[in-house]
């Protein structure tokens, strides 16, 4: 079924915990394989926790499908195509609706990706980090450059026409000349979406433990600077702090997180967000794949929620749209929130008056000032 466009719209995020070794940046809800993965039983878990959970979204129809992790390429295009199948015969779906994999290069076989397209997967996202061999080994990736282009290449081939690549920047020992002769790499795979992050050290992760040797402040500032301006040479818009894309091809799913709108996330971990008719909740699911599937099948509560109010709500919906080049529109900022704009003016103002915020035609966003310093207003937001 599809539906019009609808700003009520929702997406749905998946989660699959698993991944073959834990790289020592990442703070993400993974888990080090031990074993095999039970897909029946995983895809059951998820089945029964979309049903439960499906509810508080009263028929609204779904925008975009995003299965992250983790790897969910660690699983079969058989074990996905039956959950979309069953999702999208579920609920109104949109006719233009995107559905997004993200996968790595080592853990891939050459069919896997006819088997993606073939469950209703239409978009990839591919974690490449790095084409440089010695920084894939200092940040602890399985897969080396050959490994992340001859992935590229069968994606392509197998038919694949939405592919972003994720790229990173400040790596250990990394230069500006690496940095950009990387990302030079990655736009000469031609895909139609790169998202190029800075490494950052954080809590729980083996680099915060044990910091690499990382660029400077005014490094990083050249490294970002010098990359906007490879990307915009090459067509590559930016459109959010680390999204470029061609024309026409910005990722609807991290759009619609972007702009605050609603999501449903099922699986170990996932979170929700919701407006509710008193304001808006935030649920998030049991963290451990064991204890998670457990409480699934036993039908013991999974999830947690709590209510976003006030100044936390203005907070948590700005950190997200001044991302956004565009920013948020008022009108959209009260739909989201259910408070006036009003609050949200008076929280901003004095970020106005020093012209990092632009306030004009019901829209709010950065100013190209302040999209420089973005976490630094992000943090003033917060205090």
């Amino acid at each position: 079924m599809s539906l019009s466009d609808n700003p009520d719209d929702f997406s749905l995020y998946i989660h699959f915990p698993w991944c073959v070794r834990k790289c020592p940046y990442c703070d993400f809800n993974s888990h080090e394989l031990s074993g095999e993965i039970d897909e029946h039983r995983y895809i059951k878990t998820l089945i029964r926790d979309f049903d439960h959970s499906i509810s508080e979204f009263n028929q609204r129809s779904i925008k975009s499908i995003f299965l992250g992790g983790g790897t969910p390429s660690l699983f079969s295009g058989k074990s996905l195509g039956h959950l979309i199948k069953y999702v999208t015969e579920s609920v109104s779906c949109r006719g233009d609706l995107e559905v997004t994999i993200e996968a790595n290069p080592g853990t891939l076989e050459h069919d896997q990706f006819a088997r993606y397209l073939d469950a209703g997967i239409n978009r990839l996202s591919l974690g490449v980090q790095s084409f440089d061999d010695g920084c894939l080994a200092r940040i602890g990736r399985i897969h080396d450059a050959d490994a992340a282009r001859e992935a590229l290449e069968n994606a392509r081939k197998s038919g694949f026409r939405n592919i972003n690549i994720d790229m990173m920047f400040g790596l250990p020992d990394q230069s500006l000349e690496m940095a950009i002769a990387d990302c030079e790499n990655a736009i000469a795979c031609d895909p139609e979406h790169i998202s190029c992050y800075q490494l950052t050290l954080e809590p729980n992760t083996l680099f915060y433990v044990n910091p690499p040797t990382l660029a400077d402040h005014d490094q990083l500032h050249d490294m970002q600077t010098g990359l906007q301006a490879l990307f915009e040479d090459y067509g590559f818009m930016q459109y959010e702090v680390s999204a470029y894309a061609k024309r026409g091809m910005q990722c609807k799913h991290n759009m619609h997180y972007w702009t605050f709108g609603d999501y449903l996330g099922i699986g170990a971990g996932a979170h929700s967000k919701i407006l509710a008719n008193h304001g808006v909740l935030r649920i998030w699911n049991e963290k451990h794949p064991r204890n998670y599937q457990n409480k699934v099948a036993n039908g013991v509560s999974w999830r947690n929620r709590e209510p976003v109010l006030g100044n936390n709500l203005v907070v948590e919906c700005m950190m997200n749209a001044l991302r956004i080049k565009e920013g948020i529109s008022l009108d959209l900022f009260e739909r989201r929130t259910l408070l006036n704009r009003e609050k949200l003016l008076a929280h901003t103002q004095v970020l106005h008056d020093e012209g990092l915020l632009l306030i004009e035609n019901d829209q709010i966003q950065c100013t190209e000032k302040g999209y420089l310093f973005i976490d630094e207003i992000i943090e003033r937001m917060i205090s």
